[in-house]
């Protein structure tokens, strides 16, 4: 026992010691939260002041803990932040790479990317943080272990306890419970790990490599936020409730408004939902810790005595706050600057460094500073130069003296200071200060990546190798602007990132982040290539000139594909194509190769992917010059497809590559007469549930196939309308099972149909080499005049024939089937490719 102590107490001798560099940590990790990366420069009004000045005096902090993006109850995230002025963030755990996508055809890492910013765009709207863990949302899991196990849980943990530990909460609460109740593994595991972490982030033998950043902490309370989810009712009235329904006339808006706005961000889930109004109660169970009585903060200090040295404090933000004119928020100024100093003189902590930089932003809204560090350039190369403005405007009448502007690159790049004017000057009231800058973009400068993806994965997770910024929803901006100003002889610095700016005739001036490209990008054409029999494909490069480029040199799999002596000029683009025999004459006979392309001296080859949306930054990230080339033993019988679009496919493509003709079919398509050119219709993931015109065209694709088509639906939701008699032939309904292992054993119950032997033989062979799943939201309650001809199961689970069913109907055939073709083929899994050959086969009957 005597050991133990003195432990414990060297742990802390050492914790004080690295006092300073926990300071300069919580420092940087608190000024995210006062600008917006890649938005339009935020502006405040004189409510939004009262209320900044109102939360000074607020010493509390709520982290809520869920598992994806949607998950986080977003009315109680607005009422805290908003309402109780606790500072207030939302870590979720994946960024929701593996659900299905509304808006668009991204899937996986680039749907992770879409989906941390409309967070980042929910966070900006109810007046939350946002952060993640570095698991990866695999896709649906129906167990806590599964989960655990895919994701490395002592990771996971890690960083549930690294984030508790920086962000320093008084109170956790989890959206879920740590049993079945929560519906999906990756629910149940964020409860079980918030849980442990709770613990864990008190415990000094727990992670003891953090403590080189942050403290032991030790929560007061841990809380489940129980919920009443249709026949799902997990509150009960002797559990804390509190109503987060309330109006606030500062802001106009109830927490009910706020929140379904926050909510709708989430477009590529398609959850817009209408503004609420009127009481709502959220309902809490104690999983940790005291349990509260009245309040989630019960017991826990929140004023400024719990700052050594903060007596004072409070009553001088009272008096401010007494004196506060929202007409003239100039006002306040001198009070706020003689508030700072008070405050730096304090002894260092984590609420007042907090304090100080809310502080500060308020000294610079009540003046009106306005500050711009925008180029007309989107992106920055290598050896080019880059022209920035800084635009500076002081809109109240306050002395304001600009002592320096500096540009840095980004701390996570070296926050090297790139240029250094001389600049001194006062700033005129209501005038546009502007300052020209420009330097050289260093040749070694670092591409873009956001910093998650800048190593390679692990099966269930991201690999971040420095500590400091894991838990960050994304990278920060290439560059910064770093002002220094003085106001009442205190020297302030304040920070923006540098965006391209630009003005759109439609949508008006416009900000956007500034990407760095490499000098020279290489872009495989297609990343899966697939050569069948009947079509052989040539292997194509493409390599751009982002710069300029004096040689070329291209290797595949470290032998020289490319060796191009000509100067190329910035935006230059040039194309190699050369035979797959030359590179592969093995795969003639069939089978799988896969290509890695580098540069001179192996440097990898990349190229960028742009994703645009109008409700999100554009996102720019690269991917490495990698093809996989499959060779196809397979046989095709027809070959004009029409393709109905639905929330977002990439099966279209793969169609294309097996040697069919895909026509993409609109509304004003789906004619009898059109129809019956193609020899099979395929409707694309939940297309019955995004497209409102396909209840009208119903009769249409029946008469299709009544005729001899074959029509092949893949899956829908039960949601929305989609019922089955408007999509097949005869009735079934739409469940919500799933086979989440892409190894469960698929049983061919009917193998004799011609579904699996024509052309194309399917064995079980077909069934290997799956990733993610294997089907999802599958048929129930089918009609007789279907057949199921295969069926399958998870571990422990009964068989279910649901996913694949085939109806006749006339002279044709109707297919539903919840088999993810759509993830499968873009995989290059052959047998799904064979499988689909099959469907789309199907021969008429007689």
């Amino acid at each position: 026992m005597v050991q133990l102590r003195v432990l414990v107490s060297s742990w802390f001798i050492y914790l004080r010691t690295m006092n300073k560099i926990i300071t300069l940590i919580i420092f940087t990790f608190c000024f995210q939260y006062f600008y917006s990366e890649a938005q339009t420069p935020a502006t405040y009004n004189s409510a939004d002041i009262y209320m900044q000045l109102k939360k000074l005096n607020v010493l509390g902090s709520v982290l809520y803990i869920a598992a994806h993006p949607d998950d986080e109850n977003t009315r109680l995230l607005a009422f805290l932040a908003k309402e109780k002025l606790y500072r207030t963030g939302y870590l979720s755990l994946t960024r929701g790479d593996g659900g299905q996508n509304l808006i668009g055809n991204e899937q996986g890492i680039e749907l992770g990317l879409i989906r941390t910013q409309e967070l980042l765009s929910a966070r900006r709207i109810d007046g939350a943080e946002q952060f993640f863990s570095r698991a990866y949302d695999f896709g649906y899991s129906k167990s806590a272990e599964e989960t655990m196990r895919i994701w490395n849980k002592e990771k996971i943990l890690s960083d549930v306890v690294w984030m508790i530990r920086k962000f320093q909460p008084d109170v956790i609460i989890t959206r879920f419970p740590g049993d079945e109740r929560a519906g999906h593994g990756h629910h149940t595991a964020s409860s079980l790990l918030a849980n442990e972490a709770f613990a864990a982030a008190a415990d000094v033998t727990k992670f003891p490599e953090q403590f080189k950043y942050v403290n032991p902490w030790q929560a007061k309370r841990i809380l489940w936020n129980t919920f009443n989810f249709g026949s799902n009712n997990t509150t009960a009235e002797d559990q804390l409730k509190i109503n987060v329904g309330a109006y606030n006339p500062l802001l106009g808006r109830g927490y009910g408004e706020i929140a379904s706005e926050s909510r709708s961000q989430h477009k590529s889930q398609g959850f817009g939902v209408p503004r609420q109004r009127g009481v709502s109660l959220e309902y809490f169970k104690t999983t940790g810790g005291s349990a509260p009585q009245k309040d989630l903060m019960d017991s826990v200090v929140m004023n400024w005595s719990r700052v050594q040295g903060g007596g004072d404090i409070q009553a001088m933000i009272d008096k401010i706050i007494a004196y506060y004119s929202f007409e003239h928020p100039e006002n306040s100024v001198e009070s706020l600057v003689g508030l700072y100093r008070q405050l730096k003189y304090l002894p260092e902590s984590y609420w007042q460094i907090i304090k100080l930089k809310e502080t500060l932003q308020l000294i610079e809204t009540c003046s009106g500073l306005y500050v711009e560090a925008a180029t007309q350039q989107q992106y920055a190369i290598p050896g080019d130069s880059l022209r920035i403005n800084v635009l500076l405007n002081k809109r109240n009448n306050v002395v304001i003296f600009i002592k320096e502007i500096v540009i840095k690159n980004s701390e996570e790049n070296g926050g090297g200071i790139l240029t250094n004017p001389s600049v001194n000057k006062p700033l005129a009231t209501n005038e546009n200060s502007n300052t020209a800058l420009a330097f050289k973009v260093e040749d070694n400068a670092k591409t873009s990546q956001p910093y998650w993806l800048q190593n390679a994965m692990s099966p269930g997770s991201f690999n971040v190798n420095d500590q400091q910024i894991i838990g960050k929803a994304e990278s920060s901006s290439a560059y910064v602007a770093n002002i220094l100003f003085e106001i009442d002889g205190q020297i302030f610095e304040t920070k923006r990132p540098v965006q391209y700016k630009n003005t759109d005739p439609v949508k008006g001036e416009l900000f956007q982040p500034v990407a760095i490209l490499p000098k020279l990008t290489v872009q495989q054409e297609p990343s899966l290539l697939v050569n069948t029999k009947e079509k052989m494909h040539n292997v194509k490069l493409r390599y751009k000139a982002n710069g300029s480029v004096n040689n070329v040199v291209v290797n595949a799999n470290q032998k020289a594909l490319i060796s191009d002596n000509i100067a190329m000029s910035k935006g230059m683009e040039r194309i190699f194509e050369t035979p797959l025999s030359i590179i592969h004459p093995e795969l003639v006979k069939g089978g799988m190769a896969r290509d890695t392309f580098t540069l001179a001296e192996n440097q990898p080859a990349v190229y960028p992917v742009f994703i645009h949306y109008d409700h999100i930054p554009n996102i720019t990230y690269f991917k490495p010059a990698i093809q996989t080339i499959l060779n196809l033993d397979i046989k095709i019988a027809g070959k004009q497809i029409g393709y109905i679009d639905g929330a977002g496919d990439k099966v279209p493509q793969a169609l294309e590559q097996m040697g069919y003709a895909v026509t993409k079919l609109g509304e004003n398509d789906l004619t009898a007469s059109n129809l019956q050119h193609f020899d099979a219709v395929i409707a694309g993931i939940r297309s019955f549930n995004v497209n409102t015109f396909m209840d009208s065209k119903y009769n249409d694709l029946m008469a299709y196939v009544k005729n001899g088509g074959n029509l092949v639906v893949q899956y829908n939701t039960a949601f929305q309308g989609a019922s089955a008699p408007k999509m097949g032939p005869y009735p079934f309904t739409i469940g919500r099972n799933r086979i989440t292992d892409e190894l469960a054993l698929v049983h061919v119950d009917l193998p004799n149909h011609v579904a699996f032997n024509f052309p194309n033989k399917i064995t079980a062979a077909d069934f290997e080499g799956w990733i993610q799943e294997r089907s999802i939201y599958q048929a129930e309650q089918v009609d007789s005049n279907y057949v199921a001809p295969i069926s399958m199961a998870d571990p422990g689970e009964k068989l279910s024939n649901g996913s694949l069913i085939i109806g006749k109907y006339g002279k044709g055939n109707f297919v539903y089937t919840g088999l993810v073709f759509f993830r499968e083929l873009p995989a290059g899994v052959a047998g799904a490719y064979r499988l689909m050959a099959n469907l789309i086969a199907l021969p008429k009957n007689k």
